[in-house]
């Protein structure tokens, strides 16, 4: 299989240089890969860097952002890989599960190694010890979840600050609460999404890395932005206000953009008025 070269990024966050590896392309297929926490944000194509993942969500029901779980099952059964996650919205969760299985008996062997996790906007699902996803809707013309990457960790309280480590200690074994939880959004991907995730995720707009689909940048493509269900360059614009992100990274452009045109009308309309630094994941698959 010939791969393509998927974009990679180092962002620097609270939590460390973030590394994001990915590709995007509406239509062709989205594929996030987050290879320090072993997690795919959507599989949309089938690419030789996705079976190292353990824990694949999918956003919503569209092939270009499904299409290749099947692949990713099936390498990591080969490679004897062990045990993964696959996490979808409760709607389409059977209908994966059902197409694995398919997918398996096709291939003659054993069920994959795959539990699947049926998920709903607004619940949390611990991805390791200091790392939660944590789902919300955004407003593509079929349910489509977005998720949040939350990094937790504990900080001492300021009035155990001057205390030795030995007193830190006795205090703790003497069931002394001295610590708090401090949470982070460290990042988020809206997956498919119109405008109103701008109006609705503050959350997310928040989060120090901000994964969002930008599909169509001409004015004459604004009703079908409307009608499909994704972002225009115009919406992002309007609400360029409600970005508080650190870094700002763009997916999925229409197919009706060259990527070059892409590119030259961000750095002209977009980069000049943000206060974040500005990334994308855009390519052309081949």
């Amino acid at each position: 299989m010939q791969a393509t070269k998927l974009r990679r990024l180092r962002l620097p966050t609270s939590w460390g240089e973030l590394i994001i590896v990915g590709g995007s392309r509406a239509g062709d297929g989205t594929v996030i890969l987050l290879p320090q926490l072993h997690l795919a944000l959507d599989a949309g194509r089938a690419h030789r860097a996705l079976p190292a993942m353990t824990t694949v969500v999918v956003s919503h029901g569209h092939v270009d952002h499904l299409g290749g779980i099947a692949y990713w099952a099936s390498q990591r059964q080969l490679q004897s890989m062990g045990p993964a996650r696959l996490l979808a919205p409760g709607a389409i969760a059977p209908g994966i599960e059902g197409l694995l299985a398919t997918h398996a008996n096709l291939e003659g062997g054993q069920p994959y190694e795959v539990e699947m996790v049926p998920v709903e906007a607004g619940e949390r699902f611990s991805l390791r010890r200091d790392f939660d996803l944590v789902f919300f809707p955004t407003d593509h013309w079929v349910p489509t979840l977005g998720s949040r990457l939350v990094w937790r960790r504990h900080r001492l309280l300021s009035e155990y600050a001057a205390l030795s480590g030995e007193e830190i200690a006795h205090r703790r074994s003497a069931g002394v609460t001295i610590t708090e939880e401090i949470e982070t959004n460290l990042l988020a991907y809206c997956a498919d999404c119109g405008p109103g995730v701008l109006e609705n995720q503050p959350q997310a707009l928040a989060a120090e890395v901000l994964l969002i689909e930008c599909s169509f940048y001409r004015s004459r493509d604004r009703e079908r932005a409307v009608r499909y269900g994704h972002m225009h360059l115009d919406d992002m614009l309007e609400s360029i206000d409600r970005l508080s992100c650190r870094h700002l990274v763009l997916l999925h452009p229409s197919r009706r953009h060259r990527l070059r045109e892409v590119e030259e009308i961000l750095a002209d309309r977009l980069r000049p008025r943000l206060d974040c630094s500005l990334h994308h994941l855009m390519i052309d698959w081949d």
